[in-house]
């Protein structure tokens, strides 16, 4: 009578793991960064609301603003522990955008006057936020992407 397995069947169930382990992984990943996108997506959304509370009780947008800093224009319209900077968790910083000088974009290739960056290193992130994100959402300066809420076409753009 037989006690234990041989090497080749152990050698099997660690290539099959192996094989479920590769079909497993890359999945959660795509699905954790599609959460993180949502996240990211969720807090754009309620930044604007602040904005656009901001404007319509004060008549002008909040300057602009260091990122991982809230506006202190916008402070009084955020709930207790909203942060613009959520790092470590994410690799990621958000950026309160006013770059209107003049009637114009600070940066003329941008074409951006006001919007809310978001900073990080993380191309996958970037990618699954362009994916779910159905607006204007753009490579900006650096390691920013924008979710653009005003903006001046450039020539040929309308």
């Amino acid at each position: 009578m037989r006690k234990g397995f041989t090497l080749v069947e152990l050698m099997i169930v660690v290539i099959i793991i192996g094989i479920l382990a590769a079909i497993a992984v890359p999945s959660y990943v795509g699905v954790s960064k599609r959460a993180q996108a949502a996240r990211v997506i969720a807090d754009f959304r309620t930044i604007l609301v602040a904005v656009e509370m901001c404007v319509a009780d004060t008549g002008e947008f909040p300057p602009d603003c260091y990122p991982g800093r809230v506006p202190r224009e916008l402070r009084p319209y955020f709930a207790d522990g909203f942060s613009f900077n959520l790092r470590p968790s994410m690799d990621v910083r958000y950026d309160w955008e006013n770059w209107y000088v003049n009637g114009r974009p600070k940066h003329p290739h941008t074409g951006i006057l006001y919007g809310i960056s978001v900073t990080t290193s993380d191309m996958a992130l970037i990618n699954a936020i362009d994916e779910l994100y159905d607006a204007g959402f753009q490579y900006s300066l650096g390691n920013n992407y924008t979710f653009v809420i005003e903006f001046i076409p450039l020539s040929g753009e309308i």
